[in-house]
């Protein structure tokens, strides 16, 4: 961030983000993934830890699939990924290129 900025932060703010990350548990994955978006989208220096906690992928539940099927025909298969999270719920979107830290179905 230091070199995308041409900024030094203080390590107190430092400290404080990376404890909520560790709170969280965040895998390498998620902070890789929330840092390449995190740089591609916070144009200013003066960033908040807040920042961080703004990326998110959404998936959607089975009623959303079936009704991207009726809307555009059995061909929208193609383009809608299927996840399994870790407590068994199942996830639907369309595929992006970016792939998940979950089992992929």
């Amino acid at each position: 961030m230091e070199a995308s900025f041409g900024k030094e932060y203080s390590d107190a703010k430092m400290a404080v983000f990376f404890d909520l990350i560790r709170d969280e548990a965040w895998s390498e994955v998620k902070f890789n993934r929330t840092l390449k978006w995190f740089l591609k989208n916070v144009p200013f220096p003066e960033w908040s830890i807040a920042n961080w906690f703004q990326y998110a992928v959404k998936l959607y539940p089975y009623s959303w699939y079936l009704e991207q099927v009726v809307k555009n025909g059995a061909s929208v298969n193609k383009q809608i990924e299927t996840y399994r999270l870790p407590d068994g719920v199942i996830g639907f979107r369309y595929a992006d290129g970016q792939e998940l830290p979950f089992e992929k179905l």
